[in-house]
């Protein structure tokens, strides 16, 4: 019966144990070479056909370099120094020549057995890694590419909030501002009691329009951009939201949190800001309790409520929904900002939104 073509001989025949670990490794998707003390492949499994294109007999007798990439010899010279004067080196990474002349990147370990009398060889072991490689580079340019996308639809949202609180401010506020000023210019005593009632009824109803569009107005605005700072603005904020949203809100704010960046301020801001609305749109809260805090170079910011809570990992409702997608809003924000975001929930345990950033 022929040889198998996987177990060719060169000077130095590899010795039973070595020919019987190629024979194992035969169908194997790794490859596996026997290298000699002075470089020269002495065997080689099967599975380098599938890798390089090289039959085995076709590696067996040359020196492993002339398979490694011109700017990858120096790493593999030092690692076959290390085997022979350690005993093992890897992994490394490596780029390997097909028979066709192109390259296949490599991950590699070795260990030396030449004191072996069973074995007499460095044992090389290769993983081809050139897809995964591939396949991670792809990867993180498409996580590139969609971070770059949130960080321009986050710039937007602002630039289009700015224009329309400046909007409603600018003309609808104003307009029904001078209407309540004419409806109460009109004397009172010129109108039927029944008319005077009605017309105060307008005012009121006026004056309702007027404070709503007041805080849509308020909440549309970048906040840190107007030079106040962090914590006067979550204190007005915070304010307004237990009025609008019949919410305990429980605060406990550093008095001074110091210099912090724009970005930083406005993505803290918004973070409270959505956690609050999600507390109260969605998760049907009573009492809502939010930190920050300024501790040892990290600023920190907690808001928790005591809500229905929600499985992110399983919930498919409507207001979950929304809620998941004000979560990934407000996680992209502190990334931006240079900081993380944590969220934890669980069905009738509430939720507890935490974001860090080094200061």
């Amino acid at each position: 019966m022929p040889e198998d073509n996987s177990l060719r001989a060169a000077a130095s025949s590899p010795s039973p144990t070595s020919h019987r670990l190629l024979v194992l490794l035969d169908h194997s998707l790794d490859v596996l070479e026997l290298v000699a003390g002075n470089g020269v492949i002495e065997g080689v499994s099967s599975a380098v056909t599938a890798l390089a294109g090289f039959q085995p007999g076709d590696l067996v007798g040359k020196d492993y370099r002339h398979l490694i990439h011109p700017d990858d010899c120096d790493l593999a010279a030092t690692t076959f120094r290390q085997v022979m004067d350690g005993g093992s080196a890897g992994p490394v990474t490596l780029r390997y020549r097909r028979n066709d002349g192109s390259w296949r990147t490599l991950r590699v370990r070795a260990r030396n057995f030449l004191a072996e009398p069973s074995v007499r060889a460095i044992i090389v072991l290769t993983r081809d890694i050139t897809d995964q490689l591939d396949a991670e580079g792809l990867l993180t340019m498409a996580n590139q590419e969609l971070h770059e996308l949130s960080q321009t639809l986050l710039a937007s949202q602002e630039t289009e909030r700015g224009h329309l609180a400046r909007e409603l401010h600018d003309d609808v506020q104003q307009m029904l501002f001078g209407l309540r000023l004419s409806m109460e210019s009109v004397s009172r005593s010129q109108l039927a009691p029944q008319s005077g009632i009605v017309l105060q009824h307008w005012i009121d109803l006026l004056q309702g329009a007027l404070n709503h569009l007041h805080e849509l107005t308020t909440g549309l605005r970048a906040p840190a951009l107007d030079g106040r700072g962090l914590q006067p603005e979550l204190a007005a904020y915070l304010a307004r939201m237990h009025k609008l949203y019949s919410l305990a809100i429980h605060v406990n704010v550093d008095a001074d949190l110091g210099v912090l960046t724009p970005p930083m301020e406005l993505a803290c801001f918004r973070i409270v800001q959505e956690a609050i609305s999600n507390a109260a749109r969605h998760a049907k809260a009573g009492n809502v309790w939010v930190e920050v805090h300024r501790r040892d170079g990290q600023l920190s910011l907690s808001v928790r409520d005591d809500g229905v809570g929600f499985d992110p990992a399983a919930a498919r409702e409507p207001a979950v929904v929304r809620a998941r997608i004000g979560l990934l809003s407000m996680r992209e924000r502190a990334t931006m900002a240079g900081g993380t975001l944590a969220v934890e929930s669980k069905p009738a345990a509430g939720t507890t939104v935490s974001a860090a950033f080094c200061v």
